[in-house]
């Protein structure tokens, strides 16, 4: 048995080489915008492969099964497979086969997250949807409507920008270590102002400054999440439930991607919300606890420029991660006179068909964010 094993690796490997070795002719096909490369071997099915009756994404056919062996016959001049499929021939994107197993396809038909949303923020007309009201957890993008309140609290004369504000006990004791991003973390007793602490919530994505903000507009934590449920409501979300004010994992907190478009919509007509909102970095001054300024740096990969993920049309965004909701990210996105809002939600990170680790929050955004823009109206 071992033995036979190791001969069909051997032949599959054999395949393989002459499938890279180079074309073997070069033939028109039927239709008149691509050309076929007459190919010969066998590649594997990744995670969520699409086989198409045409080089053409709008042909969709099916799904294969990861690491099914698929006899490609041909490469096209615009980026697909030439399959053999039970004696038919189909199409397979170059980026849904691999010589290695248990990789994931580039889709083209679907988006790899949970949910997908992409809206016109201008007249709120819904560019493309995908499980846009499907109940998951928001993680962090639940600071949006955090910031939203405390936003509305100033403009209300309630407090101020630079209103000082002293980190209690109660606000940094009832959330664990990890839930807090700044270096050092906040302490009880540290005194910043609401300037400060918004930085804080919305560039690295604190959540301990979340209850500090909370303390301050509402008394108390427990208050403020009554607070964010009653705005909520008023925005027009549904199956939505907030029982924090960070979006710190519980499993009793809900949302979906049309609601967090309705909270994102509200808050960038704000232009408090927005100052922070496109904050790529901030440094937080000394305290009285702490003689040296922190520096902060945003956890949204498609606002900066070092980034393999940078996306320039990127006005603003909020990331939010954990382990059941995944990644999730709400951007916003500009490009001559046209705007968008685009949510993500339960992303993951993926080894794709040539091996490289992607982050699907990001890379599907930015597709997303593609879409917007060439559908927009």
């Amino acid at each position: 048995m071992q033995k036979n094993f190791k001969n069909r690796i051997i032949s599959l490997a054999i395949i393989l080489t002459l499938l890279f070795i180079g074309p073997l002719a070069s033939i028109t096909a039927n239709a008149t915008d691509y050309t076929v490369t007459a190919e010969a071997g066998v590649l594997l099915a990744c995670n969520g492969t699409e086989v198409f009756s045409d080089a053409d994404p709008s042909t969709f056919v099916t799904s294969l099964a990861v690491n099914t062996p698929v006899q490609v016959t041909g490469r096209t001049s615009n980026g697909f497979w030439q399959v053999n499929i039970n004696g038919s021939t189909f199409y397979i994107s170059n980026q849904a086969l691999s010589v290695l197993p248990n990789t994931t396809a580039y889709r083209l038909t679907t988006f790899d997250v949970a949910s997908a949303l992409v809206v016109n923020a201008s007249n709120g007309k819904l560019i493309y949807s995908q499980g846009a009201k499907d109940k998951l957890e928001p993680a962090s993008t639940t600071k949006i409507l955090t910031a939203l309140l405390v936003v509305e609290a100033i403009e209300a004369g309630q407090i101020s920008l630079d209103t000082p504000v002293m980190v209690s006990s109660t606000a940094v004791a009832s959330l664990p270590s990890d839930a807090s991003h700044m270096n050092p973390k906040l302490q009880a007793g540290e005194i910043l102002n609401v300037s400060q602490l918004l930085s804080a919530v919305m560039v690295s994505s604190d959540c301990q400054a979340c209850n500090v903000l909370a303390e301050v507009v509402a008394g108390s934590v427990p208050n403020f999440v009554a607070l964010m449920n009653l705005r909520a409501a008023q925005l027009g979300c549904t199956n939505s439930n907030f029982t924090n004010p960070s979006g710190y994992p519980d499993k009793k907190m809900y949302t979906n991607a049309y609601s967090l478009y309705l909270i994102t919509a509200n808050a960038i007509s704000h232009p408090i919300f927005n100052q922070y909102f496109g904050q790529t970095s901030a440094i937080i001054p000394a305290t009285n606890l702490y003689p040296a300024p922190r520096t902060l740096v945003n956890t949204d990969a498609l606002m900066l420029p070092e980034s393999g993920y940078y996306n320039p049309y990127v006005i603003g965004g909020k990331t939010g991660t954990a382990n059941r909701a995944g990644q999730c990210l709400v951007t916003v996105a500009s490009q001559s006179g046209k705007t968008i809002i685009t949510v993500v939600l339960g992303g993951r990170n993926r080894t794709m068909f040539d091996g490289n680790t992607i982050s699907m929050r990001y890379y599907e955004t930015n597709r997303l964010i593609n879409l917007g823009f060439a559908n927009y109206y």
